[in-house]
C-alpha cells in the first residue's frame, strides 16, 4: 500500500475512491496512484508492519 497525502490536511471523504481522514488515505491501485500525482498530490510508500517472530523462525 501507498499513502497519498491531499493539499488539504484536513480533507476527510472520498476521492478518486480513495478514502481520506485528516488528508491521507492509502492505496495500491497502480492507475488510482498515477491520477493523485498528476493531480500534484503526494504519494509515498507506506511502511509494511512487522511480522511477528514466532518460535519456530527463532
Amino acid at each position: 500500500m501507498k499513502k497519498v497525502y491531499a493539499r488539504n490536511k484536513q480533507y476527510t471523504g472520498i476521492s478518486a475512491g480513495v478514502s481520506f481522514v485528516d488528508g491521507v488515505g492509502e492505496t495500491d491501485n497502480k492507475n488510482v496512484l498515477e491520477w493523485f500525482e498528476d493531480h500534484g498530490y503526494e504519494v509515498e510508500e507506506s511502511i509494511p508492519d512487522k511480522k511477528p517472530v514466532t518460535k519456530a523462525e527463532k
